[in-house]
């Protein structure tokens, strides 16, 4: 928003820089934990297709 990017039709989203991306998943994540009083807790994404098709093929056989 502050870019001026409000998600109309013709506008481009403004580049997210890799310490914006990480200052704003932090934020997510500290209203995560005071919401819920759990500790978020990061998933692996060294394979995530294979977590993908995991998480996938366990709820077809529920």
């Amino acid at each position: 928003m502050a870019n001026g990017f409000q998600g109309k039709e013709g506008q481009e989203i403004p580049t997210m820089d890799e310490t914006f991306v990480n200052s704003v998943s932090e934020r997510y994540i500290e209203l995560f934990e005071n919401i819920t009083g759990d500790k978020f807790v990061k998933a692996d994404v060294s394979d995530v297709v294979a977590r993908v098709e995991k998480n996938v093929t366990d709820y077809l056989t529920k």
